[in-house]
C-alpha cells in the first residue's frame, strides 16, 4: 500500500475520525507491506498484510456470528469467493465474454491518464490491469481475501505499481467522499442480497465519486432467456446469492443517486450503465 493513499481511506464503520499509520514492513519502493491503520475514534485497528489494507467492518470480520439474514448472505458469499478463487480466471466463457466487456466497457468510464479510479468488487483481477493501464492511481477493492491475492499476483507480475488493494465491502467503503475521478464496479450489485443494501451501495459509490465523476456499473440483466427459465433471483455454486434487474429496476436503482446517462443491455447476459454522481 502507497503511504499517501491514507489520505482517501476512512474508518469502515463509519467514524469521522483520523487514521494512524503503522508500517512493520516496506518495500525498496516505499510501499507499506505488512502494519496496521488504527481509527483515533472508534479505536478500530485494521491489518496491512502483504501490502493489501483488510477494512471490513466488524460485521464481516470472519470470527463475527449475527442471525442477520443480508451478513449471513455475504459472509457465505465471501467463502464461496474465497474457495473458488484459484479457478476463477479459467472460466472460458468468462474469459470469453469479457473480450467484448472490457473493451465497452473502458469505453464508457473514458479513463484519463491524470484519474483516480475505483474498481469496487475487483475479484481476481479480470479487469484490474486495464483500469490500471489507462489511469494515474487505481484503488481495487473486494471483500474476498483469496481472491486479492490473486489480484495481487497478477498486478506485481506485470510490474503494474499504480493499484492499491482494500479488502472492503461494497455497501460500507472505507474511503473518503469525492475522493475518485472515476468509479466503475462490474457484476457485483446482481449479488448484494438485499434491496435496501443495493441502495446503500449505490449511495456509498456516488458518495466517493467527485461531483460530476463518471460512474460505469453492469449487472445481471433479466432478459428474456433468463424469463423463459424463470431464472429472476438464486444461488449460484457454493452459495453466491443473485437477482437479475429489469430495466426499470436497474434504472430506478441507479437514479436515486445518480445522473443515469444511458444504459444499454446490447451485452444480452447484464446491463451496463453510464453515470455522474450528483453535483455537490
Amino acid at each position: 500500500m502507497n503511504r499517501a493513499t491514507l489520505q482517501v481511506l476512512r474508518c469502515p464503520e463509519g467514524c469521522d475520525s483520523d487514521l494512524n499509520l503503522h508500517t512493520t514492513q516496506v518495500d525498496g519502493a516505499g510501499e507499506v507491506l505488512g502494519g496496521s491503520i488504527a481509527c483515533s475514534g472508534c479505536g478500530g485497528v485494521y491489518p496491512i498484510d502483504r501490502g493489501i489494507a483488510r477494512m471490513l467492518q466488524s460485521s464481516l470480520r470472519s470470527n463475527y456470528q449475527t442471525e442477520d439474514n443480508e451478513i449471513q448472505c455475504k459472509h457465505s458469499e465471501m467463502k464461496a469467493r474465497d474457495d473458488q478463487a484459484e479457478h476463477y480466471d479459467r472460466i472460458w466463457w468468462l474469459n470469453l465474454f469479457s473480450r467484448i466487456e472490457i473493451p465497452v466497457t473502458l469505453a464508457l468510464l473514458k479513463v484519463n491518464p491524470q484519474d483516480r479510479v475505483l474498481e469496487a468488487g475487483c475479484g481476481t483481477g479480470r479487469m484490474t490491469a486495464d483500469f490500471a493501464n489507462r489511469c494515474r492511481h487505481l484503488v481495487a477493492a473486494d471483500y474476498s481475501w483469496q481472491s486479492l491475492l490473486r489480484c495481487r499476483q497478477k498486478i506485481t507480475a506485470g510490474g503494474i505499481r499504480n493499484v492499491d488493494l482494500i479488502q472492503a465491502d461494497i455497501c460500507h467503503l472505507p474511503l473518503a467522499k469525492n475522493a475518485f475521478d472515476r468509479v466503475v464496479s462490474c457484476q457485483v450489485l446482481e449479488h448484494i442480497p438485499t434491496p435496501a443494501s443495493r441502495e446503500r451501495a449505490i449511495s456509498e459509490l456516488a458518495r466517493v465519486s467527485s461531483g460530476g465523476g463518471r460512474i460505469v456499473l453492469s449487472a445481471y440483466q433479466y432478459s428474456i432467456w433468463m424469463r423463459l427459465f424463470n431464472q429472476r433471483e438464486g444461488q449460484h455454486d457454493g452459495g453466491i446469492y443473485f437477482y437479475r434487474f429489469s430495466r426499470k429496476e436497474f434504472q430506478r436503482l441507479l437514479s436515486n443517486k445518480m445522473h443515469v446517462h444511458r444504459i444499454t443491455g446490447a451485452l444480452q447476459y447484464h446491463f451496463l450503465a453510464q453515470c455522474a454522481a450528483d453535483e455537490d
